[in-house]
């Protein structure tokens, strides 16, 4: 089923209260960056536009996680707006940056809203905490072994006691970036590490059920 996908246009930046002291400081911040969303709803009927802009006010943690979110336009459509949230809320941000460390941070994040229909590939990850284990994970692919042992070994995501399955993915849920290094991918084949958020994952396509 199709649903909307979201294309970030620009966000207004203030710091949260619990962060003051770092624009005391002089600090220089680093504003967060959505790097995997969840497609919201089909476009309410209200609507005249099957797409649109949408405001939101958000609060992101130090690690990225959406702890408040709301809609600063209506859709004049209370169920869609409520529903939104509850997408809105799954996101992940990479998160703000001040003097070289994370900080929770309130945003006004202004995106464009368009009709889409899934893109849905099968994947596996190996999610790394840091570009030291990413670069080993990757050497020892391309040494042999296999992506599921290294999954378990480097993986710090849950899907690691799968192997790092993460079954068929709407590739729409990632940055532009990402999908594109996505869509190159053939069955079988596996990414470099790629920067996500504080960490750094390796993606693989599977050789079945890649295309739903």
């Amino acid at each position: 089923m199709s649903g909307l996908k979201v294309l970030p246009l620009g966000l207004v930046v203030f710091l949260y209260v619990g962060c003051a002291t770092f624009g005391q400081m002089g600090s220089e911040i680093t504003p967060p960056t959505l790097i995997q969303k969840i497609p919201l709803p089909s476009p309410p009927p209200a609507l005249k536009s099957s797409d649109f802009n949408l405001k939101m006010d958000l609060l992101i943690s130090k690690e990225g996680k959406v702890l408040y979110a709301q809609l600063q336009n209506s859709t004049g459509d209370p169920q869609w707006d409520s529903a939104a949230v509850k997408c809105i809320l799954q996101w992940r941000y990479s998160p703000a940056m001040a003097n070289g460390k994370p900080i929770q941070l309130k945003i006004s994040q202004l995106a464009h809203v368009i009709p889409s229909p899934p893109l849905m590939m099968k994947l596996s990850e190996i999610m790394c905490t840091t570009m030291a284990d990413a670069d080993s994970a990757y050497a020892a692919l391309q040494t042999g072994d296999s992506f599921e042992s290294l999954a378990k070994k480097y993986s710090a995501s849950p899907s690691a006691q799968n192997g790092g399955d993460l079954g068929p993915v709407d590739i729409h849920m990632y940055e532009d970036e990402v999908q594109d290094v996505l869509q190159k991918l053939k069955p079988g084949e596996y990414t470099h590490p790629i920067p996500f958020g504080l960490n750094f994952v390796i993606f693989k396509r599977s050789l079945e059920g890649n295309q739903l």
